[in-house]
């Protein structure tokens, strides 16, 4: 029995599969979920989401905060901001957030 992740924003379901960890950007810091994690609720920062399945980087998505709960061996994002990483174009648009994503986005730290 492996962990089941569902990323919702409120276009579609973006994602809703069982995984077999999940390493977040969460606001204090990165953390991870395995199957039977224990109840938690945090919020989400801009960063990168990293899937695992079979014990390989299955994908990677990133993320411009949010909400994350975690029960009953399942792991729930909600989000408004959110695109697979290398679906993510940089903008010629000189805005700071577009800045701060192209930066996240250069940077991979568990792959």
């Amino acid at each position: 029995m492996n962990l089941n992740l569902e990323i919702i924003s409120p276009q579609k379901v973006i994602f809703n599969e069982e995984i077999d960890l999940c390493i977040l950007p969460g606001a204090e810091g990165d953390f991870g979920i395995l199957k039977k994690h224990m109840p938690f609720l945090t919020t989400l920062r801009l960063g990168i989401a990293y899937i695992y399945k079979n014990k390989k980087l299955h994908e990677t998505f990133l993320v411009n905060g949010g909400v994350v709960e975690v029960r009953d061996n399942k792991c729930t994002i909600l989000t408004e901001d959110i695109i697979k990483k290398d679906d993510y174009k940089i903008s010629d648009k000189n805005l700071e957030s577009d800045k701060q994503k192209s930066l996240t986005v250069k940077k991979l730290f568990y792959s």
